[in-house]
């Protein structure tokens, strides 16, 4: 996604050429770059719509100004065939929306120049050059794997574990959380380390641990990895979620589990850190096709109705984020002990499953409550 200090230089090369306010926001619909100081930081609707539907462009009418939204156009932002933003621009639509047309080419044209200078530039680093190929790269062989290998001294068969970490609404240049990560005494020359093209930081850590208390540690060694970088973003109020992938011991499947931490980027929308085994379950129910997931449950979500499935919704995710303690779901849902067995009998009942003590019946009950999420 497009970094707020290069949205800034975007503006302010625009403004010398045009007198129209310009907006542009990231992927969540936050302004983080306008002519307008005061809308920095701001929500914008419009935008927020355009990121996450299937519109390429939205006008805003005079009559939609009336009802609080201002009047203009705007215009998803494209790079590498990827949504990378929104640029807004305010005005009457059909005097502004040639200059809209020109500026987003203009942006769109510099993101692809500033993409073509990062991967020139970062060419020379063969580490580099090995993620780059692990990442981006669908058509690779274990032989343009090993002589990466080779040439780095490292060994191939490491236990491996890819960490990806997203930093939200920071000054903070990538180059320097990059730096604090691999200044950290537990990164090791058997460790990698990249800024993806999305701007998040991977890490490929190694983990030297004897394979029967693997599983046991390596949360605790990737804890003890990640102290100092957390203390830091802490005290710089910086926004931050870690995605843990699966442990890796042969390289032709490090994209792999790569791709489960984007997976988990997409689907788990708060701050903290997460490890893909403990979502597992819910990856695989994800791949479900819509067909298939209809041919299981549809029966039961027409017949039980929305009142049903609106409880079952609030019951589940509630269980599901505590690990099916009572206690603290029901506190993480503002309501009584009592309450809580009560509503969940209800759906016992109907269902004739009990996810607290049958794990077939927790199991089948999380595919509803994930069926019905996704929709």
């Amino acid at each position: 996604m497009i970094d707020r200090l290069f949205a800034e230089r975007l503006i302010d090369k625009l403004s010398q050429f045009t007198e129209y306010n310009i907006n542009i926001m990231d992927e969540d619909g936050i302004i983080i770059a306008s002519r307008m100081k005061e809308r920095i930081g701001t929500f914008h609707e419009v935008a927020f719509q355009l990121m996450k539907g299937d519109e390429d462009s939205r006008v805003v009418t005079k009559e939609d100004s009336e009802k609080g939204v201002r009047c203009g156009v705007n215009m998803v932002i494209h790079a590498n065939k990827r949504k990378e933003g929104v640029l807004g621009l305010s005005g009457d639509p059909r005097e502004i929306m040639p200059v809209a047309k020109i500026v987003k080419m203009s942006v769109e044209l510099m993101l692809e120049y500033e993409s073509y200078k990062y991967e020139s530039l970062r060419k020379y680093n063969l580490k580099e050059q090995l993620i780059h190929l692990i990442l981006y790269s669908d058509d690779f062989v274990r032989e343009d794997l090993t002589k990466y290998i080779v040439a780095l001294n490292l060994e191939e068969d490491m236990v491996r574990v890819p960490i990806l970490i997203q930093c939200k609404n920071t000054t903070v240049n990538s180059e320097k959380l990059r730096q604090l990560l691999e200044e950290n005494k537990s990164f090791c020359r058997q460790d990698f380390i990249d800024i993806t093209r999305e701007g998040f930081l991977i890490v490929f850590k190694s983990i030297d641990c004897p394979i029967d208390y693997i599983m046991q540690d390596y949360k605790y060694m990737i804890a003890e990895y990640l102290a100092p970088f957390l203390q830091y973003i802490r005290k710089e109020e910086i926004q931050t979620r870690i995605y843990i992938g699966p442990l890796q011991n042969d390289i032709m499947y490090y994209g792999q589990a790569y791709n489960y931490c984007m997976w988990m980027q997409k689907n788990i929308r708060k701050d903290g850190s997460f490890y893909f085994y403990d979502y597992a379950v819910r990856y695989l129910e994800s791949m479900a096709t819509p067909t298939e997931s209809h041919t299981l449950f549809l029966m039961l979500k027409q017949k039980l109705g929305k009142k049903f499935t609106d409880n079952y919704l609030e019951m589940m995710g509630a269980l599901i984020e505590n690990e099916y303690n009572l206690n603290k779901a029901s506190d993480w849902l503002h309501i009584h002990k009592n309450t809580l067995v009560y509503r969940l009998d209800k759906i016992r009942e109907s269902l004739n499953m009990n996810p607290l003590s049958s794990n077939s019946d927790r199991e089948l009950m999380e595919c509803f409550y994930y069926y019905l999420l996704r929709k």
